[in-house]
């Protein structure tokens, strides 16, 4: 069974859909540390987009960035929004101005804008609803409220569908596994989790074996890793002038496109 296991992300990025799609349990590392940016292979340092997406605008790529309070090294599921700032209100602004004239602006907006008024918690408790919302949409269950849908709900979704691998979701937070023993490296965890969920393959981004996976170690415990190989398909976007922008919020392709259209583009 291949697994893996991601941050929560915010309304995240096409790659990260496509991911765990692809995948027959996506494991949702809340636990992980909350962390603004990632050292990416070759010693780039860039965002971790669990607290931005990418938007098009008529001038480019434009980020929708989720203001935190910091204390410590927070793990996500602990990492508390700032609402001292309408963030939230300009992001739904910056939204409506990129998208009012796309073709499906009018069945998304009403949606978004219903996720972007709520306040949470915790950081992983808002991607977590956004990861929700591009699933429904995906599944084109539009009686379906992501704010409203617990995850035992959409599990019993996804077991049912077939339009493509994903059939579960869970949250690192709630493993018996890690919760039994607090001290672990990141692969001991990832192993740990396998084991929990009958995992014989971690189907992991090139970012996270480069940075940590001891492929050895996982060899040693049988189980196979396999590195996402995905590459996004051009579909038609609003301002043509800038060219095409690969790999940017789900928003972006929900805007564009219908939810069969976005299925097959991911798969």
């Amino acid at each position: 069974m291949r697994y893996t296991g991601i941050q929560p992300q915010y309304f995240p990025r096409l790659h990260y859909i496509a991911r765990i799609l692809n995948s027959d349990i996506f494991v949702v590392r809340d636990d992980a540390q909350f962390l603004r940016k990632h050292k990416y292979p070759g010693g780039r340092v860039d965002k971790s987009y669990q607290a931005h997406t990418p938007i098009k605008q008529a001038g480019g790529i434009q980020f929708l960035n989720i203001p935190t309070l910091h204390s410590g090294f927070a793990p996500i599921r602990a990492t508390r929004i700032s609402y001292t700032s309408q963030w939230n209100l300009d992001h739904l602004r910056a939204i409506e101005l990129a998208y009012a004239k796309a073709p499906y602006f009018s069945s998304n907006i009403k949606e978004i804008k219903e996720i972007l008024l709520k306040k949470y918690e915790n950081l992983a408790d808002l991607n977590l609803v956004t990861i929700f919302w591009g699933l429904v949409k995906l599944l084109n269950l539009d009686k379906f409220d992501p704010l409203d849908l617990t995850l035992a709900d959409l599990n019993q979704l996804l077991k049912k569908q077939k339009k493509f691998r994903l059939k579960k979701i869970e949250r690192a937070s709630d493993s018996r596994s890690l919760k039994q023993k607090k001290e672990l490296s990141a692969n001991q965890k990832i192993i740990a989790l396998c084991r929990e969920f009958g995992i014989t393959e971690d189907y992991c981004g090139g970012t996270g074996v480069a940075a940590y996976v001891d492929k050895e170690y996982f060899s040693r415990n049988g189980i196979k890793i396999t590195v996402q190989d995905w590459h996004c398909r051009e579909y038609p976007q609003r301002f043509k002038r800038t060219g095409f922008i690969k790999n940017l919020s789900v928003i972006d392709l929900f805007m564009n496109v219908s939810p069969v259209k976005a299925v097959n583009l991911l798969k």
